[in-house]
């Protein structure tokens, strides 16, 4: 859908407004404006149909000579869940029907109440070497995307899409980023959306549920006048930004001379402002380290502020001490045409509303997607009608043609299904024999790994005493899982030879061996010898691992048969 749409962000307390071209590369902005949110308006993304914040944008739209009637929102809500996910390379318009097919694999929700959308990160190599995709998959509450829909009413206005503000914000600095890894960081009052964008590829993106609304009321409440209002304090902590340099310092460095006792509450106030960022800086850092786990070769070398946090007098320098990276505010956009600050406007507070118009996921449900330019739905019916009648002639047409050779292919599938339905019951037999195989000689191979060479130590013994010698001396004597080594003394070498010969016809020997034979000194024992007698090793099946596995799928294959 080219030409021009308003492109819209309700925030808490500020309401950005930006004409801008749709769905175009290098967009062209026409105007960018901004105005205060009602309290109430908006509660966690949950936008209420007031007929007085309508009017105030029917008149803001008025006076900046706005004709655009299409609008695309930019939500941020808990009620918007988003993980990432891998596919395989399938075609790209499969990519959202697959995504639906599975959606109850990746979101444990009641998929009923919500619509679904995604975003293709990147195509990759899997583990098995087989293209894949990034994907960022998306589920929106129906109630949330049909509050935008009758607001949108309200206003006199047409939604034709409903982005999530964590892709907008991607799809609009995507370029800005470059080749370099950047952390990407949209500070609003109560919520931050924090992206590393790495070779224009998104690799991580968080929520997180601090803002700078606690600083906002950590200054109101030290204020002198109690009657301060939430936006005074902002724009306070906009121009002299009550911030130490690191969430640790104890003092600011000013220009200028300060009494003691001013010294003193101005410090407090500083700890206690700077204090408030602490839990938002805690999770960006274990964001950052992270990701540099994961991909050590490119890591995070600067980080980027956009949102209306970005305007806050002395956070970037917070930032860049505790983060210990370079830290810097967008002030334009080299990708968006006519897109630069104007006047006192900052740019970055309207980085989402920008970036919604490039490539929304449109959260839509399919009805409304299926609505054209004014309004009215598209006369699909009559075209789905029209194709239904030629698709059945056709149909009718090829049947009759096919029938004769159909019906003998039929006769044929009877003929072998019956066949099949006869080999049942002796493929079922068949089945447990091959269990049963299996099982035996997976039992058999378990009961021979019990077995041990030193288990027969007794009856080795007990041959020996019956078949040497009975002038033979054995002085030591020592068995192990592999062999046994006894010192003998014999008078002659006679008896040496005929104890090798009785000792190799032990079954349970595979070898004898000496080291040695040497002259006793003491008669009659004229020599002595060892004699190093090694066991037959215990023959295990190597396939026993691949017996019982077969095992096991052959039962479950009969289990499912029956």
């Amino acid at each position: 859908m080219a030409g021009r749409v308003l492109s819209i962000e309700i925030g808490n307390t500020i309401t950005r407004i930006c004409e801008i071209d749709f769905r175009v590369k290098e967009p062209k902005v026409y105007k960018y404006f901004s105005i205060p949110t009602p309290m109430g308006v908006v509660e966690d993304g949950f936008v209420q149909v007031k007929p007085e914040f309508a009017a105030a944008i029917k008149k803001a739209l008025n006076e900046h000579k706005v004709k655009s009637k299409q609008v695309v929102f930019t939500v941020t809500s808990s009620k918007i869940v988003t993980r990432e996910i891998s596919l395989p390379a399938i075609k790209m318009n499969q990519v959202g029907n697959y995504i639906k097919a599975n959606a109850n694999d990746y979101f444990p929700i009641d998929l009923g109440s919500y619509e679904l959308a995604h975003v293709v990160l990147s195509s990759e190599k899997g583990e098995d070497n087989k293209d894949k995709y990034r994907v960022l998959a998306i589920a929106a509450g129906k109630d949330l995307v049909a509050g935008y829909a009758k607001f949108a009413s309200a206003c006199g206005l047409k939604m034709v899409s409903l982005d999530y503000s964590g892709n907008s914000v991607y799809q609009i600095m995507r370029s800005e980023c470059g080749e370099d890894t950047k952390l990407v960081i949209k500070i609003e009052d109560n919520f931050t959306i924090a992206s590393i964008i790495s070779n224009q590829c998104l690799m991580l993106q968080r929520n997180i549920a601090y803002g700078f609304e606690r600083a906002v009321q950590a200054y109101m409440d030290m204020a002198d006048s109690y009657a301060i209002k939430p936006e005074e304090a902002f724009e306070e902590l906009c121009v002299k930004g009550h911030l130490n340099v690191t969430l640790g310092a104890k003092r600011r460095l000013t220009g200028f001379e300060t009494p003691a006792a001013e010294v003193d509450s101005e410090t407090e106030k500083r700890n206690k402002i700077t204090a408030t960022f602490g839990q938002m800086i805690s999770n960006l850092a274990r964001l950052i380290e992270l990701y540099n786990s994961k991909w050590p070769l490119q890591p995070v070398s600067e980080v980027v502020l956009v949102g209306l946090g970005a305007e806050i007098e002395g956070l970037m320098q917070l930032l860049s001490n505790e983060l210990h990276l370079p830290v810097k505010v967008i002030r334009n956009l080299e990708k968006v045409t006519n897109f630069r600050t104007i006047g006192d406007e900052s740019l970055g507070k309207y980085i989402a509303v920008a970036g919604a118009s490039l490539a929304p996921v449109n959260l839509l449900s399919d009805d409304g997607k299926s609505r054209g330019k004014s309004g009215k739905k598209v006369p699909y019916a009559l075209f789905t009608t029209m194709t239904y009648i030629v698709f059945l002639v056709v149909v009718g047409i090829m049947l009759t043609m096919a029938y004769l050779p159909l019906w003998g292919e039929q006769v044929i599938e009877k003929e072998l299904k019956r066949q099949e339905a006869s080999y049942a019951e002796a493929e079922a037999v068949h089945r447990q024999y091959i269990a049963m195989s299996d099982f035996y000689h997976s039992v058999n191979n378990t009961y021979k790994l019990t077995e041990h060479s030193n288990d027969e130590l007794v009856a080795f013994l007990q041959e020996l005493e019956e078949k040497m010698p009975a002038d033979l001396v054995v002085t030591e004597f020592y068995s192990d899982a592999e062999m046994a080594r006894m010192e003998l003394n014999v008078p002659n070498m006679e008896q040496v030879a005929t104890i090798f010969q009785t000792l190799r016809e032990f079954e349970s020997l595979i070898d004898v061996g000496t080291t040695s034979i040497k002259d006793g000194d003491n008669a009659p024992f004229f020599y002595t010898f060892e004699v190093y007698c090694y066991y037959k090793p215990i023959l295990i099946d190597e396939n026993t691992e691949a017996a019982t596995q077969e095992a096991s799928e052959a039962e479950a294959a009969e289990a499912t048969a029956e």
